[in-house]
């Protein structure tokens, strides 16, 4: 079987994964990587995985941006390892900040990247989006508008 390495966050870009993830079904195995310190996802978390915890690379927003730069570089060496370790077919997110780092550890071993912009960004592409634009193997948006303005990515439809 296998196995499908998903990057979760907060909010609606989590909501948005579940739906992905549920669409999928139980025809994967899942791996799940989550904040340090997220104590309410893994809760939600309905198709069975393994939950791997990273750092957040920002955690408060008065957070300097050595701290954030240390916490980012500790986010892709443990993603690197958990990557290596587990083997996934493939690293999927809807968009949190926390992708960035898990995705360059991804293509760094040769697994495929599928980023989905989330369904808030009607008009323009996410911070996240934008530094990844280019970089992953595919790029969705949940808008065709927004994948028609944007080269590099497809209309993929809305998850919820």
């Amino acid at each position: 079987m296998k196995t499908i390495a998903v990057v979760l966050g907060r909010g609606g870009h989590t909501a948005q994964t579940f739906a992905l993830v549920d669409s999928l079904g139980d025809s994967f195995n899942y791996i799940y990587i989550i904040g340090l310190l997220d104590k309410l996802t893994p809760k939600k978390i309905r198709m069975p995985g393994r939950v791997l915890r990273v750092l957040t690379p920002r955690l408060l927003p008065q957070d300097s941006r050595i701290m954030s730069v240390i916490r980012t570089m500790t986010t892709l060496l443990l993603s690197f390892i958990y990557l290596f370790l587990f083997r996934p077919s493939v690293v999927i997110s809807c968009g949190t900040g926390m992708t960035v780092p898990v995705f360059y550890s991804a293509r760094t071993l040769g697994i495929p990247t599928v980023f989905i912009e989330s369904m808030s960004r009607v008009e323009s592409l996410s911070k996240t989006g934008r530094m990844l634009l280019g970089k992953t193997t595919l790029f969705m948006t949940q808008w065709k508008r927004l994948a028609d303005e944007t080269p590099g990515a497809i209309y993929g439809g809305q998850l919820l």
